[in-house]
C-alpha cells in the first residue's frame, strides 16, 4: 500500500485560555468599557450617564439605566473591603 493513501488522524487540540489575560478576571464589555472613561473624565455623574449611553450606543432609556445600575454596583462590590459589608454602628 502506497503510503501517501493512508489518511493518518490528525491529533486533537486541547482548548487552552488565551494567553496574556488572567483566567479569573472576565473581560469588561463595550459599555463598562465608556463608562469607565465617562466617570474617570468626570464630565457628569453616573447616573447622569444615561444620555450619554443612549447617545453613543443608540440605546433606549430603559437598557441605558440598566447598564449604568450594573456597572455601579459592580463598583461598589470591587471598593467593598475584602472583609465583606459592614453594619453602621449606632
Amino acid at each position: 500500500m502506497n503510503k501517501r493513501l493512508v489518511k493518518r488522524s490528525k491529533p486533537v487540540a486541547v482548548a487552552q485560555p488565551p494567553r496574556g489575560r488572567p483566567a479569573d478576571r472576565p473581560r469588561p464589555n463595550r459599555y463598562h468599557s465608556f463608562l469607565k472613561r465617562l466617570h474617570a473624565g468626570g464630565r457628569s455623574n453616573m447616573y447622569g450617564a444615561i444620555p450619554y449611553l443612549m447617545e453613543a450606543f443608540a440605546l433606549d432609556r430603559l437598557e441605558a439605566f440598566r447598564i449604568v445600575c450594573e456597572w455601579v454596583d459592580l463598583q461598589r462590590s470591587q471598593s467593598a473591603p475584602a472583609s465583606g459589608p459592614s453594619s453602621p454602628r449606632r
